[in-house]
């Protein structure tokens, strides 16, 4: 994931971990969550789904991006939990 950029989804979107880009608003908070053993894996599965979001919704893209983690002791797996602010252009 780029610090700051364009991703690869269908739409050009704007992703980035730092504040609401200017030019933009936050229309909102997005979130999802994944788990299994394969951290990296379910990482670009949270950034799949939130891009997902975005382009289902139009919006432009997402900032903001967090995430935290709970291991399920009885699957043996990472919970990752991610979220962020989903912008439109002002």
């Amino acid at each position: 994931m780029p610090l700051f950029g364009k991703s690869e989804a269908k739409k050009n979107l704007i992703e980035t971990i730092g504040s609401v880009p200017e030019g933009y608003h936050s229309t909102g908070i997005i979130q999802t969550f994944a788990s299994g053993q394969n951290e990296p894996h379910v990482q670009a599965k949270l950034l799949k789904d939130l891009e997902n979001i975005c382009v289902a919704t139009e919006a432009a893209g997402f900032c903001n991006y967090r995430l935290t983690s709970q291991f399920d002791t009885v699957n043996s797996q990472n919970v990752i939990f991610a979220y962020a602010d989903m912008i439109k252009p002002n």
